[in-house]
């Protein structure tokens, strides 16, 4: 039995993983995890030599001191093979309603419902934590991700052409998002 965290009852067993709230005990492990995709993959913001294990060792600690905010790992044979947060945009009371969702993970555990897992979690934890619109932005070309968040009810919203410079190509960025509590925001906008 899970034990409730902030809306989500955690740890989730899915298929062979545990998803589970982020410690600094996984501080090594999601700084590897980190490195990995970077550099097997462009469609991530940061080179594998810009993540450091003192920058990880920052960011965790910093994700975990915050309220409002969900970073959660996959586990898979002890090792973390994905990491998932989502969090609320600022504390400036205009847009406090919208959380934003990231997730990366190791090649070789693509493809097996995992993106679509953490998609699933992040809009439960967003809507448990009052949140009214949800976001995701990704590379116009990372295809898979953009197909789990149209699958989850995401809408195209915009694009932020030349927005990532991998080596000499300047790459688009997409942006989606999601109306989480339509009736709200609609009564909200007769209101008026």
């Amino acid at each position: 039995m899970g034990v409730d965290f902030q809306g989500l009852n955690l740890p989730v067993q899915f298929k062979d993983y545990i998803l589970r709230s982020v410690s600094l005990d996984d501080i090594e492990k999601a700084y590897l995890m980190r490195k990995k995709v970077a550099a097997e993959s462009d469609t991530i913001l940061s080179e594998p030599d810009e993540i450091t294990m003192e920058g990880m060792t920052n960011w965790i600690k910093n994700w975990l001191s915050m309220d409002n905010r969900l970073f959660l790992v996959a586990e898979y044979a002890h090792d973390i093979v994905g990491q998932l947060w989502v969090w609320f945009l600022d504390n400036k009371k205009k847009t406090a309603h919208v959380a934003e969702l990231g997730m990366e993970i190791i090649l070789e555990h693509r493809g097996k419902g995992l993106g679509s897992k953490f998609t699933e979690l992040a809009i439960d934890w967003a809507k448990s934590n009052g949140a009214i619109r949800i976001e995701a932005e990704t590379l116009e070309k990372n295809i898979p991700m953009r197909k789990i968040l149209e699958k989850y009810g995401f809408q195209l919203e915009g694009k932020k052409s030349c927005y990532l410079k991998n080596h000499d190509t300047y790459e688009n960025v997409v942006i989606y998002g999601k109306i989480l509590n339509e009736q709200r925001c609609i009564e909200q906008n007769f209101q008026r």
